[in-house]
């Protein structure tokens, strides 16, 4: 299982380089490089999401039922806290920079949902 996820990861930080070029380019051509700054925030939350579910996940493959379900509920809301507070930050810093901080996190969400899809098509 390692192996698939390592795999898939490095295809993912491929994908996300290639976007993340793409948007440099993009933002230098409008004069607005500050918000590169929005995009790594959203990349790593978006990173720490999938960190955070992953070690949940392979850590409640030993437990019973009970305590998986706990483990994935805990998980679940300290994720959506730490992504109510990088949100809540990033509107207070300015409204585009809480739009690149969800395009950031946004991108790394669909790609690591991308991901899971290709690592259970290839298990099965």
């Amino acid at each position: 299982m390692r192996e698939i996820l390592l795999t898939h990861t490095r295809k993912m930080l491929l994908a996300v380089a290639g976007c993340t070029l793409m948007a440099v380019v993009s933002l230098a051509s409008a004069g607005r490089l500050e918000l590169l700054m929005g995009l790594a925030a959203g990349y790593v939350t978006g990173f720490v999401w999938y960190g955070v579910m992953f070690g949940r996940l392979w850590r409640s493959a030993d437990m019973t039922v009970s305590q998986a379900k706990q483990q994935i509920v805990v998980g679940a809301v300290l994720r959506f806290l730490l992504m109510g507070a990088v949100f809540w930050a990033a509107l207070q810093v300015s409204l585009g920079q809480f739009a690149a901080v969800v395009a950031g996190f946004g991108l790394i969400y669909v790609l690591g949902l991308v991901m899971l899809m290709r690592t259970s098509m290839e298990v099965k």
